[in-house]
């Protein structure tokens, strides 16, 4: 009897593991010291503003290309008073021989406050990136701040925009606007860092994705694939442009 009861006990906890929201998210991302954002962001082609590097006393921050495929040309830190800055390669400018220029990951590092008179006394710069990739060419931007605080993250990951869930993509059982404002949080919370692609959480939302287009009701998608429908809310008003905003209801309470 004890033995039947304690399964039964387990089994309701596992039901009510997953009802998470993007706070626990967040919490997770932290911990696991990444920060992943699109190449729109970076690149100012979105509306959200350039990414900001907080750096920490004895803490430095690495920005990486290696998920876009591209290699860093050229790197302009504006005011190198308050940072130094190493790459993973050979950089014209940076080291004093190089056969081949070329690099992939960024690490910038807080030093103590240089007294340079050319330049303004101020805790923060432009860092100005210069890619190249197979098609094209590209610029990133980064605010460079001289912070106190311990790191959230100590490395800043570039993805490309086709780890991007599409837009466009039609499901057949559910109300078409209110699967885009879905798919615009997800890429959001995505572009944040708040949802991490090797976090379980994300292979929850896979997982959610396709229990949809395979015809499942919403709520018995989100149930099956271990998330809650209060997350499915918050990713609804994450990914809301402004228009009327509808909330889905867990039939399942």
């Amino acid at each position: 009897m004890g033995g039947r009861l304690f399964n039964h006990i387990t089994i309701i906890c596992l039901i009510s593991l997953p009802l998470i929201d993007l706070s626990v998210v967040n919490a997770a991302e932290i911990r696991q010291g990444v920060k992943q954002i699109s190449q729109d962001i970076a690149t100012g082609n979105s509306s959200d503003k350039i990414p900001r590097v907080e750096l920490s006393p004895g803490y430095g921050v690495n920005i990486s290309f290696i998920k876009t495929g591209e290699i860093v040309e050229k790197v302009w830190l504006d005011n190198p008073a308050i940072a130094s800055l190493d790459v993973d390669g050979c950089l014209s400018g940076l080291s004093s021989q190089c056969q081949q220029s070329g690099a992939t990951v960024i690490h910038l590092r807080k030093i103590n406050r240089l007294k340079l008179p050319q330049l303004p006394g101020t805790n923060t710069s432009l860092l100005t990136v210069v890619t190249k990739g197979k098609s094209q060419r590209q610029v990133y931007l980064f605010q460079v701040i001289a912070g106190k605080n311990k790191p959230n993250y100590h490395t800043l990951e570039i993805l490309p925009n086709s780890n991007l869930i599409r837009e466009s993509t039609i499901y057949s059982n559910i109300n078409n606007n209110q699967l885009q404002q879905i798919i615009r949080g997800i890429n959001i919370s995505r572009q944040q860092g708040l949802i991490s692609d090797n976090s379980r959480l994300w292979k929850r939302i896979e997982q959610f994705l396709s229990n949809v287009r395979s015809g499942k009701l919403i709520n018995i998608a989100a149930r099956d694939s271990g998330i809650s429908m209060q997350l499915i809310n918050r990713l609804v008003e994450l990914g809301s442009d402004g228009n009327t905003q509808q909330n889905f209801i867990n039939h399942s309470k």
